[in-house]
């Protein structure tokens, strides 16, 4: 097959109006779309927030399923299923630019030396705000968001720093400033929502795209999907005030912070390259490819 066409129904990742060809490495030319006119006859369709159909038949699309949430449960009624796991047919990280667009990228190139870590989170789950608690009170940390505020409301991110307000006509939002507030602070402290094996989000990666040490709680297995040396494993200390101290520690030694930041120096990225290649940014002409070896409308069920 040299083109495939995947039909996307309810991607809650994807605009209204996708309607993008893809030129792919494989050889592939790649049609993802959410209108029915332009695949009349499409070779797979991508369900995410609903279910696929109860039965396929040999000359109709392949079923697709996806899961990017911490449970990665399969519908049953699939023929791909994609989730955020490598063990899966299909792998979708939470790293690249899908998940910035319209975003300020604004980078400070000076970092707060008084107040140390970033937190941001308007989701308040019990687990993780104890967290944040216990270890916030130790550091020097500004908290944006609805949760554990104490920078006099979720909007002070604009006027502690104007230069990450987007376009002037446009009513702000929350999640607009984000990656340039926290390029302002050594340290963000990412705490996942479940702590599951290779669950890593975009919460850990907004820290590192913004120039940031990230502080970070969740995958076990971090480490296989971020650079070297460039992130401090809360799981791996005995205690909030091990953890801090440790900090503190790094904030106040230049040259143990540097180390933080030697792979993007040197360009040692390690397993954060393949985490990028398998990124929601590089889906599309992976899943055409997948779709392409089962052949499309042609497998057999």
């Amino acid at each position: 097959m040299n083109h495939v066409s995947v039909l996307v129904k309810g991607w809650t990742w994807i605009p209204d109006n996708l309607d993008n060809l893809y030129s792919c490495n494989c050889g592939l030319s790649c049609l993802w779309t959410k209108s029915n006119v332009l695949a009349d006859k499409p070779d797979a369709v991508l369900f995410e927030t609903t279910t696929p159909p109860l039965q396929r038949r040999v000359g109709e699309p392949l079923r697709v399923y996806m899961d990017l949430e911490a449970g990665r449960k399969r519908s049953g009624l699939e023929e791909i299923f994609i989730s955020y796991h490598a063990g899966d047919d299909v792998q979708a990280t939470y790293a690249g630019a899908l998940f910035h667009n319209g975003r300020n990228y604004h980078v400070s190139n000076n970092k707060n030396n008084d107040v140390l870590v970033y937190w941001s989170s308007s989701r308040c789950l019990p687990q993780r705000d104890t967290i944040a608690k216990k270890l916030l009170k130790l550091l020097p940390h500004h908290s944006f968001g609805r949760c554990l505020n104490n920078v006099g409301g979720p909007d002070m991110a604009l006027s502690m720093y104007p230069e990450c307000a987007n376009d002037a006509n446009l009513t702000p939002k929350w999640w607009d400033h984000l990656h340039c507030a926290m390029s302002h602070y050594k340290f963000v402290l990412a705490i996942e929502n479940t702590w599951t094996e290779s669950y890593v989000t975009e919460k850990l990666f907004y820290a590192l795209d913004s120039g940031a040490v990230p502080i970070y709680f969740g995958a076990p297995n971090v480490m296989d999907f971020v650079p070297p040396h460039s992130i401090i494993d809360g799981r791996k200390f005995s205690s909030f005030e091990e953890l801090a101290s440790y900090v503190k520690s790094v904030a106040n030694n230049p040259v143990a912070y540097a180390e933080y930041h030697a792979w993007r120096r040197c360009g040692i990225l390690g397993n954060y390259v393949k985490t990028r290649a398998a990124s929601l940014d590089t889906l599309p002409c992976r899943l055409c490819a997948a779709v392409s070896r089962k052949g499309g409308r042609n497998a057999r069920s």
